[in-house]
């Protein structure tokens, strides 16, 4: 989705908008096409027009940025996901707006630590 790597609060704020409109979120896989089929890969989510919590922060972070998305994978484990990304978002009973909010959340979590981590080295 883009060429300039993203900050990892950045990542989870723009998965959010993508998986927030009605009929953007999936569970069971990370996208799925048009016409309903599984995309089931990374490197093949340009053709999906719906996503997983997973699904969207590969789409914005790109295939190629793999430890920006391990970044924001953990620090939604850390915000309560912490049976997986995956898992988590394909539980049973699990709701778009909460998906929204927790990596809504995710991405505030992760602006703090790193506005401590500078202001640490200053």
């Amino acid at each position: 989705m883009t060429n300039t790597p993203l900050c990892v609060a950045d990542v989870l704020e723009r998965a959010a908008d993508l998986i927030e409109p009605e009929g953007a979120w999936t569970q069971k896989a990370i996208g799925r096409d048009a016409d309903g089929n599984d995309v089931r890969r990374a490197e093949e989510l340009d053709r999906a027009v719906c996503f997983c919590a997973a699904g969207a922060i590969w789409m914005v972070a790109g295939a190629e940025n793999r430890f920006v998305v391990q970044q924001a994978f953990s620090i939604l484990n850390d915000n309560g996901a912490n049976e997986g990304v995956g898992p988590w978002n394909d539980a049973r009973g699990r709701k778009q707006p909460e998906v929204v909010a927790k990596l809504r959340d995710a991405a505030c979590q992760a602006r703090r630590a790193a506005t401590l981590a500078r202001a640490g080295d200053a």
